[in-house]
């Protein structure tokens, strides 16, 4: 068996309508852990939710690393903020901090060159929302992108002894601020956006609205590249 966490549905809506024999479980629908079959392979995705504490607690309440039926591997893809200048949108990032050495070499065998990096990843506690603190977040730790989940997922594996394959899809490059402050695009503790007072910010801040619009649409090709990705290592891991 195969597990395969994305933080949120969005990220994972084009990729499990490729799985077969389908079936769902969740305590809340908006996370669920949905169990098939994709090129031979038993495949579990799980739903951890955004941020290091959700993912931690989502991925161990899972049961999906314990017990006899024991993966033998997990992937551990999403969108993440671009940090180096040289990365582009849609770009790819093969983890090296987080993921198996052998796993890491033969996805980047799978996946070939185009618009690929490797290079480290920093997992932090909140979303780092403008160029600026990218440029500072960058220098800081050399890691070639963030995001907020994969350090949790990968120290859950480690303990359970299931090796990782960490990727992140670049969904906004280093020179990019985004158009809302991240604490308005969501709310940490109840696992959804805080409708209401990002509706609020974007009416008082009319000029945002077209930044925001454009930067849902811009997810498009991120989830795309995304589930290419996962479909090519899938069909020759």
């Amino acid at each position: 068996m195969i597990i395969i966490t994305f933080a949120m549905q969005e990220e994972s809506k084009e990729f499990v309508p490729l799985l077969e024999n389908t079936t769902t479980r969740a305590d809340r629908p908006d996370l669920p852990i949905i169990e098939g079959t994709l090129n031979g392979h038993r495949v579990t995705v799980v739903h951890v939710g955004v941020g290091p504490h959700s993912a931690e607690v989502r991925l161990r309440a899972s049961g999906v690393l314990a017990g006899p039926d024991k993966p033998r591997l997990l992937i551990c893809p999403g969108f993440g903020g671009g940090l180096a200048p040289h990365l582009c949108h849609a770009d790819l990032l093969l983890v090296e901090n987080f993921s198996d050495p052998a796993l890491l070499l033969r996805a980047a065998d799978i996946v070939g060159r185009e618009r690929v990096h490797r290079g480290n990843l920093t997992s932090e506690m909140v979303v780092i929302d403008s160029a600026a603190d990218k440029a500072a977040l960058c220098a800081k730790t050399g890691a070639l992108a963030v995001d907020m989940e994969t350090a949790a997922v990968a120290r859950v594996c480690a303990e359970a002894g299931v090796p990782v394959l960490a990727l992140r899809i670049i969904s906004d490059d280093a020179q990019t601020t985004l158009p809302v402050p991240g604490y308005l695009l969501w709310d940490l503790e109840a696992q959804r956006p805080p409708i209401g007072r990002l509706l609020w910010y974007l009416v008082t801040h009319p000029g945002r609205i077209g930044p925001f619009v454009q930067m849902l649409k811009s997810l498009g090709p991120a989830r795309a590249r995304l589930t290419e990705t996962l479909r090519l290592l899938l069909a020759k891991l």
